[in-house]
């Protein structure tokens, strides 16, 4: 039988606002009314909620009462009756839980739910504590809310597919709410989740648990930061939760767990772009993600090509590590080169890759093969490259070239340059050499120090000098000038695109009008007689 409204209030006040036990047996009543079923239907979400909110003001009386307490050297029926009303408050959380886990529309009833079994929660830890005032968290009533969250999947709106990481309504109201604005909150879910994980891993590291990961912790809201001045849920925590080794150490087993579990291709991407300033700041010990930077690193793309762009953005983290961690990856330069394709181009990434790439050949103590071949490279892609893209390359390969001067015989060979005084012997065999040029270059070798680069020449720069965009045509022009700018600041570079090239030579101002020079006709076809004014063939 359905209880109306009117009904249940009947059912609380009674128990609500007299102290007598005889109106205890409704709790049963309203604890068996809490049951999931069509809340699609608004009068009947609306009856559930006044349940769950009854519910929630019995059990605040039964706490403030002192009714769920075993009291000591209390007589058997007392201790039987506490018994008992610890029994209803276990079964009204794990009906609140039950809510929380199975409903799989977007509903106010599951919000409520959950906001009901946090302030029982508060309670605990105010009631269910050894001694008054004794430092107590309820953990286990948090890991048992854990396992609903993992088990919540409301609709098809679970994660976000550009990103991965779930926008299930239920985990978010958990993290803006009380996830990151409390440190306690924060120390036993890592906690607790850790022991989870541990014996119940298949369960938690899937696509789905880890879109609920990032949700929940994909921000710089940490316990452990410094500048983090975070509050505490329950009224006196436990001392521990101040230990933020003990929280790094947690989260960072956290981590490694559910990176080595199921990963879809958005949620690789989120890792990545965070990675070096989310995950790697809060490790003890980074050098613990080795593993997936480098499997991320070497991950060979699919046949659409849609991860690509992952070994590209774990660039960063792995770098990071072989900077400040000493990680040795030797074939590094090797996979560097490899990532240099024409899909480059187009990727929204590409300022990122270059970012990195100008670091990542900084040094002067890479070889001149190695440094000629990634320079011969990007110049063979401004060939097939849009206009933004080859922007970008250009000023890119200028500053190649001036912190690498021995580079520079692929622009000037002495072998190629011509001598206003040689005989008409060396001028013949000057020209005879140049109709028989091959260029040396290939471009099917993986290894960089292989390809024959630096015997090459850019004639791929000298072709762009005649492009039909003339900001391209006009920037391509510095190579054949004297190199006096000491380099170029890439930044100024990195960010246009096409709209941007196209709106800055439309809003240029021409300090000369161009001059226009035509002939001005009386008639379509003038100097024509009548008949052989029509096409050939055409009938009008």
């Amino acid at each position: 039988m359905v209880l109306t409204i009117e009904e249940i209030k009947k059912l609380a006040k009674p128990v609500t606002s007299v102290d007598d036990k005889r109106n205890y047996n409704n709790i049963i009543k309203l604890v068996n009314e809490l049951v999931v079923d069509d809340v699609e239907d608004e009068l009947n979400e609306r009856r559930l909620r006044f349940v769950v909110m009854s519910l929630f003001q019995i059990m605040k009386k039964l706490f403030i009462r002192g009714d769920l307490t075993v009291k000591a050297g209390a007589k058997i029926e007392a201790k039987q009756f506490s018994q008992w009303c610890r029994k209803m408050y276990v079964t009204c959380k794990s009906k609140l839980l039950m809510v929380i886990s199975s409903v799989r529309v977007e509903s106010s009833l599951v919000l409520d739910a959950l906001d009901v079994y946090m302030q029982l929660l508060e309670m605990e830890s105010e009631h269910f504590a050894s001694k008054k005032d004794a430092p107590y968290f309820p953990n286990k009533t948090l890991r048992k809310l854990i396992i609903a969250l993992w088990e919540c999947n409301i609709g098809d709106s679970e994660q976000d597919k550009s990103t991965g990481v779930s926008i299930n309504p239920v985990v978010t109201e958990f993290v803006e709410k009380y996830y990151k604005s409390y440190a306690d909150i924060q120390f036993y879910f890592q906690s607790e989740l850790n022991d989870l994980l541990e014996t119940e891993k298949p369960t938690f590291a899937t696509i789905s648990g880890m879109g609920k990961w990032l949700a929940v912790v994909n921000h710089d809201n940490h316990c452990c930061v410094g500048d983090q001045d975070l509050d505490v849920f329950v009224a006196n925590p436990p001392q521990i939760v101040e230990n933020d080794s003990k929280y790094k150490s947690n989260l960072e087993k956290n981590w490694l767990v559910l990176l080595s579990g199921q990963l879809s291709l958005p949620q690789y991407k989120t890792i990545l772009l965070v990675l070096h300033k989310r995950l790697i700041p809060h490790f003890h010990t980074p050098t613990r993600l080795m593993d997936f930077l480098t499997d991320s690193y070497d991950l060979q793309s699919s046949q659409d090509g849609s991860d690509s762009v992952i070994p590209l953005l774990a660039l960063n983290g792995l770098f990071e590590l072989m900077l400040r961690f000493n990680l040795e990856y030797p074939n590094f330069y090797l996979k560097l080169y490899q990532l240099i394709t024409p899909n480059l181009m187009h990727v929204k990434y590409r300022a990122r890759f270059f970012r990195l790439l100008d670091t990542f050949l900084a040094s002067t103590h890479l070889s001149a093969h190695l440094i000629a071949s990634f320079i011969k490279r990007l110049a063979r892609l401004t060939l097939s490259s849009s206009p933004a893209a080859i922007v970008s390359v250009i000023p890119f390969v200028y500053n190649l070239l001036r912190k690498h001067p021995s580079c520079m015989s692929m622009l000037h060979n002495p072998l190629f340059l011509t001598d206003p005084f040689m005989t008409p012997e060396q001028a013949a065999s000057l020209k005879k050499l140049k109709s028989e040029y091959v260029d040396p270059f290939d471009a099917k070798e993986v290894n960089p120090e292989s390809t024959h680069a630096l015997d090459s020449s850019l004639w791929e720069l000298a072709t762009l000098m005649d492009h039909y965009h003339p900001n391209v045509a006009t920037l391509a022009k510095i190579f054949a000038q004297p190199f006096r700018k000491l380099n170029y600041n890439m930044e100024d570079f990195l960010d246009w695109s096409y709209d941007s090239l196209l709106a800055a030579e439309t809003s240029r101002r021409l300090k000369v009008l161009p001059t226009l020079e035509f002939e001005k006709f009386d008639e379509l076809f003038a100097g024509q007689s009548e008949q052989n004014a029509y096409l050939t063939g055409t009938y009008w």
